[in-house]
Formats: C-alpha cells, structure tokens, sequence
C-alpha cells in the first residue's frame, strides 16, 4: 500500500473528493483509506508533524513507499504560481550541509527541482533570496518525510505545487490559490497512486467517472417541473415522466460525451483535468463517440416515443448541446452556452407533456432560472482554471476580468435567477414551496461564500440550488 502524506485538510481534499475516501482513523492523525489502494493522512504542519504522520503511516498502516504531496513557495525566478513539481533532492534549511536525496519517480511527467524545508514559513524577500542559494522551492515537511523514509530505507516521492513566492504578499497568495493548486496536485497525485493500471478492466466505473451520472440525476427534478407546468400543475402520466427521464439522461450523455472529446487536448495540458478518461487513455476516443451516439440515440429514441412535435424539434436542443464546448475558444461568455442548453430542458418537458409551444408566464420564469442558475455556478468553476486558461488561451469570465469581477458577474447572473424563482412563488407557492425557494436562494448565496472551496460551490452546493429551485414548482400545490 502507498501513504500520501498533505499537511493540512485543506491540500487534501481535492484528492478526497475524487475518490471513494473512508476515514481510518482521527487520532493521532486523520487518516483515510483511498479508493482501497492508499492511506491518505494529514500530518499538521512542520517537519516534527510529519516525521511522526511518516511513522503512523509505516507501523500502523503498514504502507511500503510515501508519497508527500501538497503547495510550497518559489524559491528561485521563473517558477510560474500554480506549476506542479516532483522533488529530485530536499534540504533542511536550518542546516543545508543536510540533503536527502529521492530517487523514486512516481510522477515522471513532472519537471525535478531541488526544495527547502524550513521550520518556520517565508514571507520575507532577504529570507527568500538566502535560501534560494541552496533550493528553488521551499515548505515546511518534506525534509522530515525524506529523512524519515531514508532511515526505514522507504521509497518516497514528493509532488509540490506553487501558491506564492515567500515574499511580503505570500499569506494572502496562499488563501487566495491554495484550492486551485491543490486541484493540481491531486491530480499529479492520482496518476503517481497508477490508479489507472489498478482499475483497468473496471469499465463502469469509468462509464460512470465519464458520463457524470450524478449530475444527470440532480438535473431531472427541473425536466419534471416543466412536465409539471406543461400538465396545468398536475402530475403528468408516469409514461411521459419516464420518457422524459431518458430524453434528458440521453441529451446529457451525448452532450458530455461531445464536450469531453472537444476538449480532450485541453484537459490533457491541465493538471485539474489531465487525470480525466479520455486524456488518460482509460477510454479512448472511440468509447467517448459510441457513448455520445448512445445518448444520442436514447434522446432520439425518447422524442419518438412521446409525440411528433417533440421529435420533429428534436435537432433544437442538439445544436447548442453538440456546439457549447467550443465557445471557450471564441468567447469569454462561453458558460452561458451551458446555461442555454440546461434552459431548454424544461421547456421540452412542458412541450412534451402540453403538445404546444405556446409557452406559459411560468414556464418561461422556470426556463430563465434554470439559465442563470447553471450559467452562474459555471462561471464560479471556471475559478479552478483561471491560471491554467490566461496561460494557453482558454476564454473564460474569471481569465478575462479577473476572479473577483467574474464574481460579479455571476452574482448579478445569479440575482435574475433568483428574481424569476421569487416571481414564480409569488404567482401560486405555499408555505411548503417557499422552503424550497429559500433554500435554493441559500445555496446560491453561499457559493460566494469564499471560505467555502470552490469544487464545492460547484457540487454539491450547484445541484442543491437547482433541485430546490424546481421543487418551488412541484410542491405548489402542498399547503
């Protein structure tokens, strides 16, 4: 078994979330079974901490190499804030007559540098040139884990990615990038854990990782209420809801599937993403075409079986579905191509369920939620890759006006959602409804809360808001 050692939650949780993580243990260190194959613990800071964390890892959890991963300072010019390192041999700071080399390379795609372990934080310029002479990145644990595991004669990687540059602005650089960053890293971290070869043969899962299932199920409340609308705000026939189910699980498919492959190249340079199954080769790109032509065809197939109309204006929603992924190339307004899609779905559902296009006050107030709802989070997301986008000329809000007027932005996006989901309640919402649109006003709100990781506005905080948001319409008629 393999040990990663993070010094802190905050490093670890990116990792966490992307796989099946089961706490172990919470004393003396919190530690987690990963996907079955690693212990993942978090130290605490400094380098007694993690020589400790190093012997839990060893004694208790019985793992035979360590990996170290987490954020660290630039040391030396022309190390770029967000760049992911393997370490090629670590000093202690205090003494640098003390080196530890590392010899396992578990991150091969990784550019080597040598790093500095200090016992307390840099945040000084005069601090930050002394020991640039002797290492070109520095943080607080790696020579204790080096040195820990060159005593058990332990095989032991250290993947670091960069927060800030140990001068006066270091601090803030840290609160401000340390989520991003850690993104990074824990995907440098799952290719090192090969996780890949462990789960060759596994192709649900992959299915599952690929299509994003769970999504898809967080979105079907708002096909319902569209249903629900297009009934005259009754329950529509089971028949029709199961139909509409797999219309909208199919459109989702296809339209995943194509903006997976769209972006198969840019998700292979970001470190975020690079860890997804195309750009990882679990899938190939002829698995990503066979599940969009599936999709495609469980929509198509969805359209035929409910009436005519709907599958003579089946080619409608294809078109942005088929062509969103590629704004990002020409417009910073590309989540808004999102927002578009998502927008169509209930007003298929009420066509679906009603037979006509002539669309009512309420579901067109339901359509313009649902665009501003998902428009808004995508902006939010888009804060993880804003480094990764100014550098390769990915259009996005956040890249193109910065991360706090994106914010902005997607706040005032946000407000036009929440006034037609107000507006709707107003016409014909109870007691019961109103909970519903206070807590899908309450999720908007905290994905600005920025204390909160922005994965996690994304998802689940998203999908709370969306699922509240259509439930204002289903439960209209409870007191």
């Amino acid at each position: 078994m393999t040990g990663v050692l993070f010094a802190t939650a905050e490093e670890a949780r990116p990792l966490l979330d992307r796989g099946h993580a089961e706490r172990l243990s919470t004393s003396p260190f919190v530690a987690y079974r990963f996907n079955g194959h690693a212990c993942v613990i978090i130290s605490g800071m400094g380098m007694a901490a993690a020589r400790e964390a190093c012997r839990e890892l060893v004694e208790r959890h019985s793992v035979r190499q360590i990996i170290n991963a987490g954020v660290c300072g630039a040391l030396a010019g022309g190390i770029d804030r967000g760049g992911v390192f393997t370490v090629s041999s670590v000093v202690d700071g205090e003494q640098p007559e003390r080196v530890c080399a590392l010899h396992l390379d578990r991150a091969p795609g990784l550019e080597r540098r040598t790093l500095v372990t200090v016992r307390e934080p840099v945040f000084d310029s005069g601090r930050r040139t002394a020991l640039a002479k002797v290492g070109e990145l520095v943080d607080m644990e790696g020579f204790a884990v080096a040195a820990e595991c060159q005593e058990r004669h332990i095989p032991c990687c250290l993947i670091k990615g960069v927060t800030d540059f140990g001068d006066r602005d270091g601090k803030s650089d840290i609160r401000k990038h340390l989520n991003s960053v850690s993104e990074h890293v824990a995907g440098h971290v799952l290719q090192a854990l090969d996780l890949d070869a462990r789960a060759s043969g596994a192709f649900v899962p992959k299915l599952l990782r690929f299509t994003r299932v769970e999504h898809t199920v967080f979105s079907l409340p708002l096909l319902f209420a569209g249903a629900w609308l297009g009934a005259g705000g009754h329950c529509p026939p089971l028949r029709a809801l199961a139909l509409i189910a797999l219309i909208g699980t199919g459109a989702r498919t296809f339209g995943m599937a194509i903006n997976r492959i769209a972006d198969c190249d840019i998700d292979a340079k970001n470190p975020r993403t690079s860890n997804r199954e195309l750009p990882a080769r679990r899938l190939s790109l002829f698995h990503g075409y066979v599940i969009a032509a599936t999709g495609l065809a469980a929509y198509l197939l969805g359209c035929a079986l409910l009436i005519p109309t709907l599958f003579m204006l089946a080619l409608v929603p294809l078109v942005p579905l088929a062509l969103y992924s590629f704004l990002k190339r020409f417009t910073c307004l590309c989540h808004y191509g999102i927002g578009l899609c998502l927008a169509l779905a209930p007003l298929g559902a009420f066509v679906a369920v009603s037979g006509s296009l002539a669309f009512t006050p309420e579901v067109c107030l339901l359509a313009l939620f649902t665009f501003g709802w998902m428009s808004g989070f995508d902006i939010i997301y888009a804060l993880l890759d804003i480094d990764f986008d100014r550098a390769h000329g990915v259009r996005s809000l956040p890249a193109a006006a910065g991360p706090a007027r994106a914010q902005v932005i997607a706040a005032l996006t946000h407000l036009i959602s929440a006034a037609a989901l107000v507006r709707l309640w107003y016409s014909a919402g109870g007691v019961t409804s109103g909970i519903a649109l206070l807590v899908a006003l309450s999720a908007m709100t905290l994905a600005y809360w920025q204390k909160i990781p922005v994965h996690i506005r994304f998802f689940p905080i998203s999908a709370i808001a969306g699922v509240a948001g259509a439930l204002v319409i289903l439960m209209e008629g409870l007191p």
